[in-house]
């Protein structure tokens, strides 16, 4: 125990470094010089034998092997923060929880949630980030993730929230003018609103007798953004593939029509991540349990089938 005392200099003055990409901004924080976190981090580097980092005049860069190292020292950092807050707030939630999850997500979810969890508890303060790239959860130092589909990293601990389908929807309005559907073909004739991922429309599948079916749909307008979409679909521009939780209140004040409701849409499985199990934080477990519960109210518990790909 002594000699990993006498690193915590060392571990700190790298784990700084690495987050905040800079020796000074790292100094700083660690109420030091910049010259004495280069040599702890040197130090560090000797007596493991390897090169962590890569250092240029403008950034430094992790080696394959800092990176491994990194995100072993960073999950164990925290772990420690975690034990000793749990000890000084006398396992009252409180301080900083960084949260990530995509744009729709939040947006529909999210915000309308927090200030009910904030109200709950005061001391808690949220930094929300919303992206529909894929964060690094040691990296970024994020709390909790909320992802949607496959979780390609399985050194994550998963806790799942529900599940988010997908519905057809168009304005009375259009259908009144256009036709209301009365299968899969006959989206051909209309004007389809699609989701754009990586700088492409997103095809359409549908699970039909055992079986994936995709149909080509076009139309006159794409977005990335899915009030975009809602907003579109709303003002009777044409059909669009939205997820339920999205334009649940426009069904309600009859603005939007689901269409095809007996067509089995793909959705995603909910999950909120976390990088550890023990030692987490009051305030990350206040946070997870009050996601269980608000959304068993707006997802599905129990989907009738699954896609990994938006």
């Amino acid at each position: 125990m002594l000699a990993i005392h006498n690193q915590l200099p060392e571990l700190l003055a790298f784990v700084e470094s690495v987050e905040l990409n800079s020796f000074s901004a790292a100094a700083r924080v660690l109420g030091t010089t910049p010259s004495a976190i280069s040599k702890r981090v040197a130090k560090l580097e000797n007596r493991l034998g390897i090169r962590l980092l890569q250092r240029t005049t403008r950034s430094l860069n992790l080696t394959p092997e800092g990176t491994t190292y990194y995100e072993e020292v960073a999950r164990l950092l925290r772990e420690l923060e975690a034990a000793e807050q749990s000890i000084l707030s006398g396992g009252r939630p409180k301080g900083k929880l960084t949260v990530s999850a995509s744009l729709d997500f939040g947006q529909w979810l999210l915000v309308q949630s927090i200030p009910q969890f904030m109200s709950l508890y005061p001391e808690v303060e949220i930094d929300l980030r919303l992206s529909d790239r894929l964060v690094d959860l040691v990296v970024e130092g994020i709390d909790v993730a909320i992802r949607l589909g496959d979780l390609d990293d399985s050194s994550l601990i998963r806790t799942h929230l529900g599940h988010a389908s997908f519905a057809l929807c168009a304005s009375p309005d259009y259908l009144d003018a256009h036709g209301r559907p009365t299968g899969l073909g006959d989206l051909l004739h209309h004007n389809c609103l699609c989701y754009v991922f990586n700088g492409r429309p997103v095809v359409w599948d549908f699970f039909v007798n055992e079986a994936w079916e995709t149909v080509p749909v076009k139309g006159t307008f794409n977005a990335d953004n899915g009030g975009a979409l809602l907003n579109a679909a709303v003002a009777g521009l044409g059909i669009t593939r939205l997820m339920r939780f999205q334009i649940q209140k426009e069904i309600e004040e009859q603005q939007l029509e689901v269409i095809l409701p007996d067509q089995l849409q793909p959705g995603f499985m909910v999950h909120a991540l976390v990088t550890h199990r023990q030692h987490l934080s009051p305030r990350v477990r206040a946070f997870l349990d009050f996601l269980k519960v608000h959304c068993k109210q707006v997802l599905e518990i129990s989907p009738k089938n699954t896609m990994d790909r938006y």
